[in-house]
Order: structure tokens, then sequence, then C-alpha cells
């Protein structure tokens, strides 16, 4: 196997594109039209927030290769011929990866958290190594443990979403004139973000629930505590059920908003979502089809991708 692509597997490309795809249109779609107030200084420095981005796409990467090592036995039985860890970079290779990746990220965020010239700038970066403290303490410990690990994963994608409007309270609070000025159409942003941050949150643990199911055969041999294998295939239905059942109401609350701002075509796009979820659980719970959880892993994924680029049009 070519080792160029293997590492891009390793650090989920697609996965790290949809990531910085959120922070992006969170920023510029829902935040960024606050700054056409013309105030001078509303701005705030755009290499301070790419360096952020880019902070936060080393640090995920870096979790993903660390999850990667940790996961090598659970591989070898549940994907024999997409190895990569002990096939194709040995173990220690794997892990200069993640310390290299990790490092990278956090002086990028420093580099970011010094660039918006705060006196609370740590905060920021004690944020993000709090993240890095997060990503490995699942793969390491938490994996394994009922509910945790999927909890901590889904938390870690929201914050993605939630980052920008972060970043953006930081910077404002510089100046605290400029803040008072645009700070009432701030917080009318946050609303919004707040949904789309629900939303990754929620989907985020509908897919990690599916790949528990997906990995169910090596997570059994390796005596993992997951909601497929505790509590069984049918209460995790159950789960997903009340999982999109939630996420159909904020939603439906979602989609008024839309409505009155009309928004038609992201209303259009979110009304396929709500009407698509239902459905797909539906599937679940018919016993008489062989479920293909990596496909639905798949559509969770796209139904996902659909609600970010909603963003766009608002």
């Amino acid at each position: 196997m070519n080792k160029i692509k293997c590492f891009f597997k390793l650090i989920r490309c697609s996965n790290l594109l949809m990531i910085a795809l959120m922070t992006f249109l969170v920023y510029y779609c829902l935040m960024f039209p606050m700054f056409k107030t013309g105030i001078v200084g509303a701005v705030p420095s755009s290499p301070a927030f790419i360096l952020l981005v880019i902070s936060l796409l080393f640090i995920v990467a870096g979790g993903y290769v660390i999850n990667d090592y940790f996961d090598v036995e659970i591989d070898k039985i549940n994907k024999p011929d997409k190895l990569i860890v002990s096939r194709v970079f040995s173990e220690n290779v794997t892990k200069f990866f993640y310390i290299t990746l990790t490092f990278l990220g956090l002086l990028s965020g420093l580099l970011s958290s010094i660039m918006i010239s705060n006196s609370r700038f740590y905060l920021l970066f004690a944020i993000l190594f709090l993240l890095v403290c997060m990503l490995y303490s699942y793969s390491a410990y938490y994996k394994k443990k009922l509910i945790v690990g999927n909890l901590i994963v889904s938390v870690s994608v929201a914050f993605a979403v939630f980052l920008p409007w972060l970043f953006e309270i930081l910077y404002l609070s510089n100046n605290t004139l400029i803040l008072y000025a645009v700070g009432d159409t701030l917080m009318l942003t946050l609303p919004y973000v707040l949904i789309y941050t629900i939303f990754a949150f929620f989907m985020t643990m509908m897919r990690e629930i599916i790949k528990d199911a997906e990995d169910f055969k090596g997570d059994l041999v390796t005596h993992c505590r997951t909601i497929p294998i505790v509590l069984g295939i049918k209460k995790m239905n159950i789960i997903l059920g009340i999982i999109v059942f939630l996420l159909c109401a904020v939603i439906l609350y979602y989609q008024m908003v839309l409505y009155y701002q009309h928004s038609y075509f992201a209303l259009s796009i979110m009304f396929i979502i709500w009407i698509s979820l239902p459905i797909s659980i539906i599937k679940l719970f018919n016993r008489k089809v062989d479920i293909d959880y990596h496909s639905y892993s798949v559509f969770l994924k796209i139904i996902m991708l659909l609600g970010v680029l909603s963003m766009i049009f608002i």
C-alpha cells in the first residue's frame, strides 16, 4: 500500500474536511454578516482564525492516529484488510505521528491565541489542550466504557462548531467599546450556533453508536462495554429513536425560524433531514431486513453534511 495514501487514511481526511467546513461556515455564514456593521475593529484577524482552524485539524488528526494505535487488536478482527497500524506503519512510527500532529496543533493554537492580543489568550489555548486530553483519554481509557466514549467524541465534534463563536467573544473582549457596539448582534447569532452545535452533537452520537454496532465482533472479543454489547441491539435502536426524536424537535423549531426569515432553501434542506431520519430509524426496527451498519453510518454522514451546507443559504 502507498504510505502517503495510508497516512491520509489514518488521519481521516474526509472527516477533517467536514470539520474545517463546519468551522468556516459557522464563522462566515452565521457570524460574518455581523461584521457588516462597519465598526472598525469588529472584523477579527483572518490569519488568527485560520491558524485556529489549522490547530483544531492537527489536534483532531492526532486524535484519529492515537485511536488507531490503541485499536490495533480490535481492527485486526473488524477490519483486517484495512489495517494500517502495525501493517503499514509500526507502532513507534504511529506514536511519532501522534506526537508531531499534536505538537503542531498546540503550537498553532498558541500562536492563534497570542495573535488575538488578548490578556486572556491562555483560555483559548487551555481549551485546545483540554481537547487534546479528551481525545487521548477517549482512545486510551474511555472508548471501552459504556456511553462515556460516545459522549467524548460527540462533545469534541460539537465543540468544533461552537469554537468560532468562542473565538469571536475572546477577540472582541480586547476592546470594550467594540464589544458593546456589536455585542447584541453577536448574541443574536448564538441561537443559530447552538442549534448547529446540538445538531452536530446528536448526529455524531448516532454515528458513534452505529459504528459500535458495526464493530460489534471485535469489541466483544476485546471486552469493550459499548451500547450494542451491554444493552443489546433492540435497546440500542430505542436509544437511537430517542436521539432522532430530540433532533427532529430541534430541527422543527429551526424550520419555523427559517420560515419567518424566508430562508426557504435552507428550510427545504432541513425538511429533507427531518423526514429522512425517522424513516431510517424505522428501518432499523425492521428485523426482516439485514442492516448494513457501515452504509447507515455513511448515510448519517451525508445527512450531517447536508445540515452543515444549509448554513450557506441562511
